[in-house]
């Protein structure tokens, strides 16, 4: 019997490492020779056909599969199972990996925690409330430099959620991020006034009974 997590999940922005932790890990259950398999939605189209690759040049073999449901026909052929870019299965990814969890399989999943506009992101979140545990890992933002990037900033014009692609986003940390269709409230606050009038009547009296 497995010991240890059952069911990982890996989530952030983009360029945050999430597929190579992805792959590193399902090597380290390579090593210690337990059958394995890497499962990734058709609507990634970033990779290679058949196999699952990250930014900083890893890539392990992979079964594309056009819904989370087949998913189970290649279950029998593996103890760990690694599910990358989980963010693009639709909420039946959910009975799934339940339905996984009952046959004493590990899972290690990865994806995209939020959206372009901020917002939690296809079957992510409930993923991460049913984990044992949970690795959320943070990217360099591209416009200040910081190490603390954890949005996705689209830069293109479009409302479709999901829309793939690198050269269209780019990671922010939450300072930086610029939400969609909203306007950063600026509070043009007036200059304060070196002798207001009031305090100029009050040391006018001041000064008079001083006088006195």
């Amino acid at each position: 019997m497995l010991s240890g997590y059952r069911l990982e999940v890996i989530v952030g922005c983009m360029s945050a490492g999430k597929s190579s932790e992805l792959i590193r890990r399902i090597e380290r259950a390579r090593l210690a020779y337990l059958p394995t398999i890497i499962v990734r939605p058709t609507t990634d189209t970033r990779s290679k056909p058949n196999y699952v690759e990250s930014r900083n040049g890893l890539a392990s073999q992979a079964l594309v599969v056009p819904d989370a449901k087949e998913i189970l026909k290649y279950s029998s052929h593996a103890v760990v199972i690694g599910i990358d870019e989980a963010q693009f299965f639709n909420t039946d990814l959910i009975p799934v990996v339940q339905t996984l969890l009952r046959q004493k399989k590990k899972l290690i999943v990865s994806g995209l925690d939020l959206d372009y506009k901020g917002d939690p992101f296809g079957p992510v979140p409930l993923l991460m409330a049913m984990a044992d545990r949970v690795d959320k890992l943070l990217a360099v933002c591209r416009k200040c430099g910081s190490d603390f990037a954890c949005r996705t900033q689209r830069l293109v014009q479009s409302d479709e959620q999901i829309l793939v692609g690198d050269a269209q986003y780019e990671a922010r940390c939450i300072h930086c991020f610029e939400p969609p269709g909203e306007y950063q409230l600026r509070l043009e606050l007036p200059l304060a006034e070196t002798n207001p009038p009031h305090l100029a009547v009050i040391q006018g009296m001041v000064a008079g009974t001083v006088a006195s």
